[in-house]
């Protein structure tokens, strides 16, 4: 056993060794589930810049969004990635108290800081913690469409201009945040094209004319939801990530030309999904995989190409991971976990899975099975995403499910201590303890 232990400490330094002075490239989209990627599986998407980067790296196939205390899911997700917070202490966040940003940190480290694109951020401006700043583009746009061009290609552009003009003796990291595919969902007719919305298929957790879920409290769609509406909605998503999948590929290529490919490590990741139609709803502020996954793809020099892995993980564990990848000491606190220990096998996942929407959706995920709690209504949905992965068959009245739920009710009170929840769940509790 010591023998083993020592091999991955050997393979871990040589890992690490080989990432000094390297830079960082981290692209980021918005509302971007795992169904809209080639790589994750639908082989209906065309994406093939984002599906080469996974094929060249390894793949999270289920990375989570803690939840949120917003609508716009978008804010909470970004500022646990920026500041390193659980979801209820980044609530909190502001100007005045905000903890030291990644990109601050990353200056410590000598790196050169970047960005362009959507900026939705709880605390300090972009332009008061990243050394230089491209185009700072709102949470909600108006329109795709300004003056200077579509606001995919401006950050594209913005983005493959910082890397041919780069010329410091520092390794940058460059922050492309992409508002695609977030609504309006504004393309060019090509892209849509590619997706004619009536072959379409939607999944087996979608019926016409299925009611709205009345547990879920921000809904985008008339009530019932109906088939050509979602085939619409997946239509223009989908041409919106192939519009920025080629702007994806313009960046590469500027990587590649520069010579600088290789010793560039890239991470490409979403804020969190969307539902469209799946279990009732329209929409992102929900529990269900769609809207609470989204991709999370490392391609970086000296990792074994091509690796999927399934372990739940949160997707704002990526950051204390590049601290890992680049053996870089992160001297302050964050909250959530380097995945470095699944990348070389040398550790386990989390025991669960926690999940939050505002005061009144609550979610555990432990050994693939998932519990949906709603405290206002009493309700509770219980999945086996193993063998139930779209969430379609609710366990709850099961008898035999007991002890499944008791013991994931433990786990989620834990959560709750551990993360400052007070949303009260005691009747809950009292059900089963």
């Amino acid at each position: 056993m010591k023998k083993r232990v020592f091999f991955f400490v050997l393979s871990f330094g040589f890992i690490v060794a080989s990432f000094s002075q390297t830079n960082i490239l981290f692209i980021e989209s918005d509302d971007q589930s795992n169904q809209a990627l080639g790589a994750y599986g639908n082989k209906a998407m065309v994406t093939p810049n984002i599906d080469k980067l996974a094929s060249e790296g390894l793949s999270f196939t289920a990375a989570y969004n803690m939840g949120c205390w917003s609508p716009a899911v978008c804010i909470p997700s970004r500022t646990m990635l920026i500041y390193g917070k659980y979801l209820w202490d980044s609530k909190r966040i502001s100007k005045k108290n905000a903890p030291k940003s990644l990109p601050k940190k990353l200056s410590e480290k000598g790196y050169y800081t970047y960005i362009t694109g959507k900026w939705h951020v709880m605390g300090n401006k972009a332009q008061e913690i990243f050394d230089e700043t491209g185009s700072i583009q709102p949470g909600q746009l108006k329109t795709y469409n300004a003056a200077a061009g579509h606001i995919t290609d401006i950050t594209g552009k913005e983005a493959v201009n910082f890397i041919k003009n780069y010329n410091k003796e520092k390794p940058f990291f460059a922050y492309v945040a992409f508002n695609a595919p977030h609504v309006p969902r504004q393309t060019t007719q090509n892209y849509y094209d590619l997706y004619p919305s009536d072959q379409i298929k939607l999944p087996p957790s979608f019926s016409d004319k299925m009611p709205l879920n009345t547990n879920v409290k921000y809904q985008y769609a008339p009530n019932p939801l109906r088939k050509k509406t979602m085939q619409n909605r997946v239509q223009q998503n989908n041409a919106m990530v192939s519009h920025m999948d080629a702007r994806i590929g313009d960046i590469i290529n500027a990587l590649k030309e520069k010579g600088i490919y290789n010793n560039t490590l890239i991470v490409f990741t979403s804020d969190h999904g969307i539902n469209f139609g799946e279990n009732g709803v329209a929409g992102k502020v929900c529990l269900y995989e769609p809207s609470v996954t989204a991709p999370l793809i490392i391609k970086a020099a000296n990792i074994k190409a091509n690796i999927k892995i399934s372990e739940r993980v949160y997707l704002q564990d990526i950051v204390p991971t590049l601290f890992d990848m680049l053996n870089l000491k992160n001297e302050d606190s964050t909250d959530f976990e380097s995945l470095f220990p699944l990348i070389t096998k040398t550790g386990k996942a989390r025991n669960s899975i926690y999940l939050a929407m505002f005061d009144d959706q609550r979610g555990i995920i432990s050994e693939d099975k998932k519990l949906i709690i709603y405290p206002k209504t009493g309700d509770l949905e219980l999945y086996d995403l193993e063998k139930d992965p779209w969430e379609t068959n609710n366990m709850i009245s099961n008898q035999k499910t007991k002890s499944t739920i008791l013991k994931l009710l433990k786990e989620l009170k834990a959560w709750q201590e551990k993360t400052g929840d007070e949303t009260d769940l005691s009747a809950i509790y009292k059900q089963y303890f």
